[in-house]
């Protein structure tokens, strides 16, 4: 359920800046996720329309771009995708390590809103 609360701040920094640049209407807005947010598009979707009934974002479409997880080795540096639905095999392909440093996979930005 936490998709209903990620829907409305959306909304809200959307409008904001919507308001700020003198628009009428938003049309699009497009953000990134990164995988280990946890979210389902298709719920966001619905919760989108909802958020967004009656406003200056009523109708508007919200493209959700995955970010996949990515580490930097805690030996050799290397950077490599890790698989998120079996983290207890997860080591650096180069070297074998086991240990690193997040470094995408947690994102949560909006990229893009296209207003009139």
């Amino acid at each position: 359920m936490h998709e209903l609360p990620f829907a409305k701040s959306i909304f809200h920094a959307v409008v904001t800046k919507a308001e700020a640049n003198g628009a009428t209407k938003v049309t699009r807005v497009v953000i990134e996720v990164g995988v280990l947010r946890d979210f389902v598009p298709e719920i966001v979707q619905k919760y989108w329309k909802y958020v967004t009934k009656g406003s200056m974002a009523e109708d508007s479409s919200i493209e959700m771009n995955e970010i996949p997880a990515t580490v930097t080795c805690g030996d050799c540096q290397t950077v490599y995708e890790i698989n998120v639905h079996d983290l207890v095999h997860t080591h650096c392909p180069q070297c074998g390590c086991q240990t690193g440093k997040m470094l995408t996979g947690r994102e949560l930005r909006i990229v893009g809103i296209e207003i009139e």
